[in-house]
């Protein structure tokens, strides 16, 4: 749920209160005569300094999602409204090739079958060393976080 959507406000408190608010049953977190919004405002001097900032973090990874979601619906519009090919791309006249006839359609397969495996080989070979790279710095971010010290014997 979202902070900013007044139609999961009560969903919204109600889900911040069960993760940060310790409780043993659902009436520590919020009396009968409460909605889940006013008990969040009660109980939010419960919460630690650390989960508020980890509520701020999750509250901007949602606002990041939507903007770049946002940003795509604008891409995606402009895309299939601009539908026009500029002149310039395209020429004026075809000239003539005058090896037409000497070229064999067996051939030209060949070649293009040539081209495009050696395409694909060097495009996976780039990716493969990228693809490396970033999941050897996600592992080394998550290892510096020491979140899992009791795994590493420390």
């Amino acid at each position: 749920p979202r902070k900013e959507r007044e139609e999961t406000t009560e969903r919204y408190s109600r889900a911040l209160l069960t993760l940060f608010v310790p409780w043993r049953s659902v009436h520590d977190l919020c009396a009968l005569n409460q909605t889940w919004a006013e008990a969040l405002e009660v109980q939010k001097p419960l919460i630690s300094l650390a989960s508020l900032k980890i509520i701020e973090n999750i509250q901007l990874l949602h606002e990041r999602k939507h903007d770049r979601d946002e940003h795509l619906r604008q891409v995606l519009v402009e895309a299939q409204s601009d539908n026009s090919i500029d002149p310039v791309l395209i020429p004026n006249y075809y000239e003539e090739d005058q090896n037409t006839e000497d070229d064999y359609p067996e051939q030209l397969l060949q070649m293009l079958s040539i081209v495009n495996e050696a395409t694909t080989n060097a495009y996976s070979a780039l990716n493969g060393n990228q693809e490396q790279r970033y999941l050897y710095d996600a592992l080394q971010a998550i290892d510096n976080t020491d979140r899992f010290a009791l795994l590493n014997g420390e």
